[in-house]
């Protein structure tokens, strides 16, 4: 499982956000290729009462054998000051790699970010940064947050965040489809009629122009479904490496 997917797992499985929950809530996750279960995601949201939201995925199955992997995200807010930490973990045991990136925010602009070990990017190749890309920017996990609260009342899927993950600046967009699923599997206990977004990546800057792995290369269909009285995504899928289809389910509520 390489690093770019569990990126945008990280910019996908925090979704699941409501304004109207005042209590922590843990939401798990299975992805699945070829219907073997290959990574299990956690994404436990507590801003309201302990200031926190925090991302866990992990490989599993046959994937987690041969190549295990650890992925891990956090958010901590200081609201007081309107300021919040992003801190984001990558671990392949097997290789010996890891990467943290952290960032500090303040009232949607990037105060400073750190890189640890440091990136060996040819910096040249990259589209630069300019001054005006550190404002109006915010963290995967909070950018998704803005972009997916929706209650039943006013489902709304056309939005459009700036984004800063400490590497790249990029637009996360997302958009209707007026399409429907009907949408019963064996893999989440949710039986019902899903609504259809999509969602994309543009990168702004701080990349690297015709990188293969560069996550525009992606574009995530996203399923939303009512538990209780919000929308929040129930199935997705989209296309990994080499073409292999994606599917994610949730499976549990805590």
């Amino acid at each position: 499982m390489r690093l770019l997917f569990i990126k945008f797992l990280i910019i996908f499985f925090s979704l699941t956000v409501s304004f109207n929950i005042l209590f922590a809530k843990e939401y798990k996750y299975d992805v699945r290729a070829y219907n073997l279960n290959i990574m299990q995601i956690d994404f436990k949201i507590d801003d309201e009462v302990n200031n926190t939201i925090n991302f866990h995925a992990e490989s599993v199955g046959i994937v987690g054998f041969f190549v295990k992997v650890f992925a891990s995200a956090q958010d901590t807010f200081d609201k007081n000051k309107d300021t919040w930490n992003y801190v984001y973990r990558y671990d392949k045991p097997t290789a010996n790699k890891y990467r943290i990136n952290k960032v500090l925010f303040s009232k949607e602009k990037v105060l400073s970010f750190e890189t640890d070990p440091p990136r060996l990017d040819d910096i040249t190749k990259k589209v630069p940064r300019k001054s005006q890309d550190y404002f109006g920017a915010i963290d995967p996990i909070y950018a998704v947050k803005k972009l997916f609260l929706n209650d039943k009342n006013n489902f709304n899927c056309n939005k459009k965040i700036k984004t800063f993950d400490g590497n790249t600046f990029y637009y996360l967009i997302m958009s209707k489809q007026n399409d429907e699923l009907d949408f019963h599997s064996t893999f989440s206990p949710y039986k019902g009629k899903l609504q259809k977004c999509s969602l994309i990546y543009v990168p702004i800057s701080g990349y690297i122009p015709d990188d293969p792995n560069l996550p525009a290369q992606f574009k995530v269909d996203i399923y939303f479904g009512i538990v209780g009285d919000n929308y929040f995504p129930i199935y997705a899928t989209t296309r990994g490496k080499k073409g292999i289809r994606l599917k994610m389910y949730l499976n549990e509520v805590n």
